[in-house]
């Protein structure tokens, strides 16, 4: 083997490991452990100004504490839900059922939910 030859392999080489890292680097997701605060910062302001822009309201520490809690979830650091004050749902009253008028029994309005992935 020459000595043209053998630089010629090796050029092809690193240019081939550069192409392969390029790819794989481009292909790879990022997850949840690649954001440090401030671009979850960054992310939460984005997040709020999208929602805004459509009409919503989500003010930005709204939404850096929902990406919080999702973060949280995917480590499978849940263990039991809370609900709304810090109560845990099952310290929650629970609802005596619907009351009872002269007319009868008092109904909320049916609502109209799309239908779930798969169902028709």
């Amino acid at each position: 083997m020459n000595e043209g030859f053998a630089w010629w392999l090796l050029v092809l080489g690193i240019a081939i490991g550069v192409a392969v890292v390029w790819l794989i680097m481009l292909r790879l997701p990022r997850t949840e452990a690649d954001l440090d605060e401030e671009e979850l910062a960054r992310e939460a302001g984005w997040i709020s100004r999208t929602i805004g822009a459509f009409g919503g309201v989500a003010p930005e520490p709204l939404v850096e504490e929902v990406l919080e809690l999702h973060h949280q979830y995917l480590q499978g650091s849940v263990t039991e839900a809370v609900g709304v004050g810090g109560l845990h749902v099952e310290d929650e009253p629970e609802d005596e059922g619907p009351e009872e008028s002269e007319t009868g029994p008092k109904t909320l309005p049916a609502t109209k939910t799309a239908p779930l992935p798969g169902e028709r």
